[in-house]
């Protein structure tokens, strides 16, 4: 083997380095298969312990995944960037701004997108009605929207919760899966509600256990999670709350300097 193990350095991270450095290179792209563990045993002069608790590290790292009966393959590291600008605008006269090193926010099908919507009316309870400023039993219209880009893989997933006595009885209260919607503030503007401002907090956190369900998140791997509020003057009168998976997503912000 041509990459001796460096003294002090446990074996398995050894096995572990070797294998990114070889990702990194590009010798095994996305979605190519890397070599049993046999034949990482021949590679290595290490027991096959040894080679899965390497493997591990990386499956942690959330550079390779199992498939079972097919082996370990390198997990696709392309990642979409979303622009925060016109993320909190929501306004499609502010596009994203292209960029070559990432994919751009899918439109539509024709774009490889699908979306999945469920809708709700539940109760606000204590976290949300506090946000609202509302009795926790107070009714919230909750929509969700799952996106899947080019295949099986979810890759974002946006939920919006609106005071029900606001939309009960408007076109609003049965939302549809069309996509793209309009932005927020303009669905609002059609009840009446004029949007002033927009609030937005970013933090990256691990999944939930269903989040990992459903957004198939391998292990190790955290997410980004968004909450939008948007007010009519100081009255809160939607929420958003979005999770993407973050070695597939990008929050960028473009600011033209005068």
């Amino acid at each position: 083997m041509s990459n001796p193990r460096p003294r002090g350095l446990p074996k398995y991270l050894h096995v572990a380095d070797y294998l990114r450095a070889q990702i990194d290179d590009g010798t095994y792209l996305p979605g190519e298969r890397l070599p049993t563990e046999p034949e990482l045993m021949d590679t290595f002069p290490y027991d096959r312990a040894t080679i899965r608790r390497g493997l591990a590290v990386l499956r942690n790292e959330g550079l390779i995944t199992s498939e079972q009966g097919r082996g370990v393959f390198v997990r696709d590291a392309t990642k979409t960037r979303y622009d925060l600008m016109s993320m909190l605008i929501t306004d499609r006269s502010h596009p994203a701004k292209p960029d070559a090193a990432y994919n751009q926010p899918p439109r539509g099908p024709d774009d490889g997108l699908s979306v999945e919507h469920t809708y709700e009316v539940i109760a606000a309870g204590e976290k949300l009605g506090a946000a609202f400023e509302i009795d926790p039993r107070g009714e919230l219209l909750s929509t969700t929207y799952t996106f899947f880009i080019s295949g099986d893989t979810a890759e974002y997933r946006t939920t919006a919760y609106i005071p029900y006595p606001l939309v009960i009885d408007t076109p609003l209260a049965t939302p549809t899966d069309d996509w793209p919607q309009p932005p927020i503030k303009d669905l609002l503007a059609t009840v009446g509600v004029k949007v002033t401002t927009v609030a937005m907090d970013i933090e990256s956190r691990m999944p939930t256990p269903q989040e990992t369900f459903d957004l198939q998140i391998p292990d190790g791997t955290p997410v980004l999670s968004d909450r939008r509020r948007f007010l009519a003057d100081d009255r809160v009168v939607c929420i958003t709350d979005s999770v993407g998976v973050a070695d597939r997503i990008v929050y960028g912000l473009d600011l033209k300097l005068q």
